[in-house]
């Protein structure tokens, strides 16, 4: 019942409810607050949403990183970026860990770079010339987001593949992650604790999910981010949701 009232857009109706759960002795669990956060921040009601969240932590409940991902999302949606900054902030501060949903539920509002990201001959292909356009508060979340150890989850790195999947990351958070394995991709080849992978893949789909079936705009984001950069990587002929190029070909590339 919370969770339809809060589809309904009647937050206030389903805190009511969870308020007459405790008089009967029933206590709200993490499903019910997380569902009244995001009830509220779809509304606006970003003072409401956050008490919640401050009920949440007075109550003893875990602020974890899909409740964070639902209030980041709700700022960026309300365009309050500075808000967004604080709240990056403060994740860190409490070690919760950033997911790829974190950086689809900020990048998605970062004006700067979805406007960038429509056309695609004059993005920045390097983190440095991403920062050099970026200011104020879009800066800043960028900054919050870099070396947040998401890169790891959607990277391997072993003596026969060094793999990125995109999968389920959105266009502009794609395009953070592409120019942040860039970076990391180069320190490795350059140290003696990694091996020289056989083979380097970028996995970015084919758009089976994407608004238009079967046109892929990540795809379509690397292809001319490898084409600026004069990458050796070229779409695999088995897979042509892939890039593919030997290791000893994209370390000289690369280094």
């Amino acid at each position: 019942m919370v969770s339809g009232l809060c589809t309904m857009d009647r937050p206030t109706e389903a805190e009511s409810l969870i308020e007459e759960m405790r008089v009967v002795g029933l206590k709200p669990s993490v499903f019910e607050l997380r569902t009244l956060i995001y009830g509220y921040g779809r509304l606006g009601l970003l003072k409401d949403m956050l008490r919640i969240v401050h009920q949440m932590d007075n109550e003893g409940l875990v602020i974890d990183t899909v409740s964070s991902n639902m209030v980041l999302s709700s700022l960026g949606t309300h365009n309050v970026l500075s808000e967004m900054v604080l709240w990056l902030q403060k994740m860190k501060t409490l070690s919760i860990p950033f997911s790829t949903r974190t950086y689809n539920s900020v990048l998605n509002f970062c004006p700067t770079i979805v406007a960038m990201l429509q056309n695609l001959n004059d993005i920045p292909v390097s983190i440095k010339e991403l920062q050099g356009v970026l200011k104020g508060d879009e800066a800043l979340v960028v900054e919050e987001l870099l070396g947040s150890g998401v890169l790891e989850e959607v990277m391997v790195w072993d003596s026969m593949e060094a793999k990125l999947d995109l999968h389920g990351l959105h266009l502009s958070s794609a395009y953070l992650i592409m120019l942040e394995w860039m970076v990391e991709a180069q320190c490795r080849f350059n140290s003696e604790k990694y091996v020289v992978p056989a083979e380097v893949v970028v996995v970015c789909g084919v758009g089976k999910h994407s608004n238009i079936r079967g046109v892929s705009p990540v795809k379509g984001m690397i292809k001319a981010m490898m084409a600026r950069k004069r990458s050796p990587m070229r779409i695999d002929r088995k897979n042509i949701g892939c890039f593919v190029a030997k290791g000893r070909t994209v370390k000289d590339w690369l280094c």
